[in-house]
């Protein structure tokens, strides 16, 4: 099952807001505040690539208040093989 990354630069004081609209995706399986370079880290899967892409694409990086986002797509989970 293909799963991916996503690390966001929001606005700020946007974070909570941000993390509830993301928690609402079902194929979101972890989000947390963190801080750093980036100020939310998403953990996402689907059933298969193309899914996975347009969540990404539709569902966090078009929201208002995202200002940047970093996608990483786990082509490999060594643990799992």
């Amino acid at each position: 099952m293909p799963f991916a990354y996503v690390l966001i630069n929001c606005e700020l004081g946007s974070e909570n807001e941000i993390m509830e609209k993301i928690r609402k995706v079902p194929e979101v399986v972890d989000v947390y505040r963190v801080f750093g370079v980036y100020d939310i880290i998403v953990r996402i899967s689907s059933n298969n690539m193309e899914t996975l892409k347009e969540i990404i694409t539709w569902k966090i990086k078009k929201l208002d208040e995202v200002r940047s986002a970093l996608s990483m797509i786990v082509i490999e989970d060594l643990d799992k093989n």
